[in-house]
């Protein structure tokens, strides 16, 4: 893709919001995006990966893009270890589309 705008505008809010962007991974697996968010609290979700997610959220709702959001836990315990959020590639393409395409509108 030449142009990931989601992940740049992701980027861009974390670095406003002042959350690490270290915080926050894209990564390709085959025909997924996932985009990964480490906890590092020992009990409960820290607040920068709620606020990741609900900057995901207010993004993506408006425009209907389909995805998954999974919890992934340490072994053998109930500490998150991280929070995931994942596009088919098809849809992810689709999303940055709808995105370039709303802000070339502006």
């Amino acid at each position: 893709m030449d142009s990931d705008v989601f992940k740049q505008l992701i980027k861009k809010m974390c670095k406003v919001n002042d959350i690490s962007l270290r915080k926050v991974r894209f990564e390709t697996i085959e025909n997924i995006v996932v985009i990964s968010m480490k906890n590092h609290l020992k009990d409960g979700v820290d607040l920068d990966c709620f606020h990741i997610l609900n900057l995901i959220y207010q993004m993506i709702a408006p425009l209907g893009v389909k995805f998954n959001q999974q919890l992934y836990l340490y072994p053998n315990s109930k500490r998150v270890a991280r929070v995931t959020v994942t596009f088919s590639k098809e849809d992810y393409d689709a999303l940055n589309m709808k995105m370039k395409d709303d802000n070339l509108g502006n």
